[in-house]
């Protein structure tokens, strides 16, 4: 398996931790990659995720943080399955969203 010739990355090596640092995310993007690299493999809810990215935000973050983290999750999910994770996204009770690796969808040890 070849390595990247900009950044080096060989897919699936290395940790999902690891693996950020080789990606080019925005500031959120960032902020949620740590969200859900700290809690790979663990579903989280809207809810759950929106209450991490908007901790310092007196106000809790935008009205409609929810539907916004929705609507950015497309572009994140493309940039990090570029990379071989991915976000898995469970619905009803006890769903959510969660890191994955992407080709085996499975959240393996980090």
């Amino acid at each position: 398996m070849s390595a990247c010739p900009c950044c080096g990355f060989r897919e699936g090596t290395g940790s999902p931790v690891e693996i950020g640092k080789t990606i080019r995310l925005t500031r959120k993007e960032r902020a949620l990659f740590a969200i859900f690299a700290g809690n790979f493999g663990k579903f989280l809810s809207a809810g759950e995720i929106v209450d991490v990215l908007y901790a310092d935000d007196p106000d809790g973050g935008p009205e409609m943080a929810e539907n916004s983290l929705s609507v950015g999750m497309r572009n994140f999910k493309e940039k990090i399955r570029a990379r071989g994770l991915d976000i898995d996204v469970k619905l009803g009770r006890g769903g959510g969203r969660r890191m994955t690796w992407a080709k085996t969808g499975r959240a393996a040890k980090k």
